[in-house]
């Protein structure tokens, strides 16, 4: 089907005015700039967030205990099964004891992290989420604990850290 020129033009006029009638005036304009700067804002504190929890997975799985403490805040705490520890050097020294260094060349567990709700508020964050620790026993996975994270979030030096971090254990 061709248009011909008159209905092209008629056709964007049309399309011109719905336009307009969709746009917000100036003063709105502003309004709705600032909120969406503010979601967006929301949206990469989230994601951010996110990344930090399996960073922290990431770390414990493969044994790196000063990223694994780098995650918390200078003051932050863990709080656990293994007890409770404040300061870096001491997130670090209780993983250190927790997960001896073992011979195999890889780990024989892993964590999954899962169902993770974050709600951000400015520099400061809560989050809660699942995590299960897997062993695997003649190469196959079995669940050894599970429970859940309980997490007080802070931006430090323009990163996002653990505040406070508790895991109380469940038996699967």
């Amino acid at each position: 089907m061709r248009i011909s020129a008159i209905g092209a033009a008629a056709l964007a006029a049309a399309f011109a005015a719905c336009v307009a009638t969709w746009a917000p005036d100036s003063t709105a304009r502003g309004t709705d700039r600032a909120s969406l700067e503010a979601r967006v804002r929301r949206l990469e504190d989230q994601a951010d967030i996110e990344r930090l929890l399996m960073e922290y997975g990431a770390a414990l799985d493969r044994r790196d205990f000063a990223a694994y403490a780098s995650l918390f805040a200078r003051e932050g705490e863990w709080s656990g099964s293994t007890g409770d520890f404040k300061g870096r050097p001491a997130i670090q020294a209780a993983m250190e004891k927790a997960f001896p260094p073992s011979a195999e060349a890889r780990p024989s567990s892993f964590h999954l992290l899962t169902n993770a709700i974050i709600d951000v508020d400015g520099d400061r964050a809560t989050a809660v989420s699942k995590w299960t620790f897997v062993r695997l026993v003649d190469k196959k996975p079995i669940i050894a604990l599970a429970g859940r994270y309980e997490d007080t979030l802070i931006r430090e030096e323009g990163h996002w850290r653990f505040l406070k971090r508790v895991a109380p254990a469940i038996a699967p």
